[in-house]
C-alpha cells in the first residue's frame, strides 16, 4: 500500500523544465545568418540559429556545431552594430568551415575557417577580438613537472585522468601517451 501511495505521488507531481531565461533567441539575427549562409550552406542555414547569452563572460561569441547554434556576448551591443555583424560572421564562419569539413578534423581558426571568413565577407579576420570584457583569473593551485624534460604545468582543476608531457610524447612515443613521460606533482 505504501509503495503504491509513493508511486502515485511521485507520478503525479508536474514536470518541471529548466527555462533557459539566460538565452535570448534574435530573430532578425538569424535572418541575417540564413542570408549570409544561404549561398554558400543552403542546409546549414536552414537550421542555425543566433542568442544572446547574457552568461558568457570573457568571449564575444560562440559556435556550437551540434546545435548549429551562435550565441553572442549582450555587451557587444553596447559596442556597436559593426562588432555585432563582424562578431556574428566570425561565428557563422566556424560554422560553416565545419559543416564543409564533414567529418574531418578542421583546427579552429585554420585554413577552412579563414576560406569561410572570407566567403561570409570578413578577409583578414584575425582570431580574436580586443574587446574590453572582465576577464575573471582563476588562481592556479595544481603544479606538475615532467619527469624526463622537467617542463612544468600548472592547472586550475585537478586532472580527473593521468596526463603526460605532449612535447615528450610526441618526440618519443609517435604523440601516443606513454606512461614514462606522466606529469608529477611538485
Amino acid at each position: 500500500m505504501l509503495k503504491k501511495l509513493i508511486h502515485h505521488f511521485i507520478f503525479s507531481l508536474p514536470v518541471v523544465t529548466k527555462k533557459r531565461n539566460f538565452c535570448q533567441r534574435d530573430e532578425m539575427l538569424e535572418k541575417q545568418a540564413h542570408e549570409l549562409l544561404q549561398p554558400h550552406a543552403p542546409e546549414l542555414a536552414k537550421k542555425v540559429s543566433v542568442r544572446w547569452n547574457k552568461r558568457l563572460r570573457t568571449t564575444a561569441g560562440l559556435a556550437c556545431y551540434q546545435s548549429s547554434e551562435v550565441i553572442l556576448h549582450p555587451a557587444l551591443k553596447t559596442i556597436s552594430e559593426e562588432e555585432v555583424d563582424k562578431t556574428l560572421r566570425h561565428e557563422l564562419a566556424h560554422l560553416l568551415a565545419r559543416a564543409r569539413a564533414g567529418k574531418k578534423r578542421i583546427a579552429p581558426h585554420g585554413a577552412e575557417w579563414r576560406q569561410a571568413c572570407c566567403d561570409l565577407g570578413i578577409p583578414n579576420e584575425r582570431r580574436t577580438h580586443q574587446l574590453p570584457f572582465v576577464r575573471h583569473r582563476q588562481q592556479r593551485r595544481f603544479f606538475y613537472r615532467c619527469p624526463s624534460c622537467h617542463q612544468s604545468l600548472s592547472r586550475v582543476r585537478k586532472p580527473r585522468r593521468p596526463i603526460a608531457c605532449l612535447s615528450c610524447c610526441r618526440k618519443y612515443a609517435g604523440g601516443k601517451y606513454d606512461e614514462r613521460f606522466r606529469y608529477s606533482h611538485e
